[in-house]
């Protein structure tokens, strides 16, 4: 079978895949178009096209905001559409990502544009509420465990080597016995049990008796995917009592 023949089976399946993938239809009487780029969420970005002889209108209908609120990062998005909205040449009102009248030959590249600005500045807004939220827990934890053990025994940050790198640790406790404990704060949300995991994985390759902690706001919002970090961290809920934290310390 030559290679023309092949391309001309292969072509149909091709395009019929590319419309399932993206897709137009209407809304309340609006045009929108379904693209498979993916928000935070999992969600499927929509932009909305409105027309006006031969120049259109694109427009995320402020689905990228609505993103950044779902985990309360709207404060947030405002810095992060702009600079999105200015790296893709599109414009952003305070509400939603536009390309405005723009030639209907080049309503492609309009919709191209908003949907990856749309979708990198949720992302972008999800990921600066995080980190806030990650600095204010570590910051909790650490009182908590200062309190426990006493402020000198226990340093904000701490760096920690691994067998491959070294890690910037949070509220890291140093035992009399030079002994250590980290207590790290994790969330549920995938990167976060990623990049906790490397991390734990890689200190204990070279030190089987620290005690690695990974701090969780509740043990309920971990699914089964989540648990993994238990193969290396202990798993502690936020609030634990101080005896179980004491407990935590020494384990390692």
């Amino acid at each position: 079978m030559s290679a023309a023949t092949t391309n001309d089976q292969v072509i149909p399946h091709v395009r019929a895949a590319l419309a399932r993938l993206a897709g137009v239809r209407e809304m309340d009487g609006r045009v929108v178009v379904d693209l498979p780029i993916m928000y935070p969420s999992g969600a499927m970005v929509v932009v909305q096209i409105d027309q006006s002889g031969d120049k259109v209108l694109v427009s995320d209908m402020g689905y990228g905001l609505v993103e950044a609120e779902l985990v309360a990062a709207q404060e947030f998005y405002g810095a992060a559409a702009t600079k999105a909205a200015d790296d893709f040449s599109v414009g952003f009102d305070g509400y939603a990502i536009f390309a405005l009248w723009v030639p209907a030959s080049r309503i492609e590249s309009a919709i191209a544009c908003v949907a990856n600005a749309s979708c990198r500045a949720a992302a972008d807004a999800v990921r600066r509420a995080a980190e806030v939220q990650s600095r204010n827990r570590n910051e909790q934890i650490y009182d908590r465990v200062a309190t426990v053990f006493g402020k000198r025994f226990v340093a904000k940050t701490a760096e920690i080597a691994g067998r491959y790198a070294s890690w910037d640790a949070h509220n890291v406790i140093v035992f009399p016995d030079r002994r250590r404990a980290v207590f790290e704060y994790m969330t549920s949300h995938a990167n976060s049990i990623s990049s906790k995991f490397m991390m734990f994985s890689d200190i204990r390759s070279v030190d089987e008796s620290i005690s690695l902690n990974s701090v969780v706001r509740s043990l309920d919002e971990l699914d089964e995917k989540a648990r993994i970090i238990s193969d290396v961290a202990n798993i502690v809920p936020i609030k634990a009592s101080d005896d179980e934290i004491r407990r935590f310390a020494e384990a390692a």
